[in-house]
């Protein structure tokens, strides 16, 4: 998942799963989701991604920040969920709609080379430190527009939510 991916998912399971929402608190989970990929300075999806690392550092900071415990916990972990999922790309659907677009199959496979470098994985390293086997869930093509589709219906929900939410209980001012 790209960054601004990790940033609506982080603010979507925010807006559901925090009783006070407040700038501060969404802040802290928006920010918190982009944390774990701070391993790409030296290897990405290492246990940096791994839950039970990012639960014992907002542990760590809760014992001086208590109420950032959960919004820290939303935010880390609402970045390792969805990067346990991997595409199949073996039937070039990548190529295919890019070369749709540019209309030059060289172009269309660079453009797929690239994306698959540079957001594929081999999963998350579920158990680390007791286990740095990684861990994956691998999506085909249709598998992977169920989850889409599924993700794309939270989105609206969850806006639609938060908007009944801010202008009920004067949330988020």
């Amino acid at each position: 998942m790209d960054w601004i991916s990790h940033l609506l998912f982080s603010f979507a399971l925010g807006t559901v799963l925090l009783k006070d929402i407040t700038r501060e608190k969404m802040s802290v989970v928006m920010i918190a989701s982009l944390f774990p990929d701070l391993d790409l300075l030296w290897h990405h999806h290492s246990g940096l991604h791994s839950p039970l690392v990012l639960f014992v550092l907002a542990l760590l900071v809760a014992i001086r920040y208590r109420a950032y415990f959960t919004p820290l916990l939303i935010g880390f972990w609402s970045h390792s969920a969805p990067d346990i999922f991997l595409f199949d790309n073996s039937n070039h659907i990548i190529q295919n709609l890019a070369n749709q677009i540019v209309s030059n199959e060289s172009i269309a496979q660079h453009i797929e080379d690239n994306i698959m470098r540079y957001t594929a994985a081999d999963g998350i390293m579920l158990f680390y430190p007791f286990n740095s086997e990684k861990f994956s869930i691998t999506l085909d093509e249709k598998s992977y527009a169920i989850v889409a589709g599924f993700i794309i219906v939270i989105y609206i929900l969850v806006f639609l939510l938060f908007n009944f939410k801010g202008k009920s209980s004067g949330h988020f001012a």
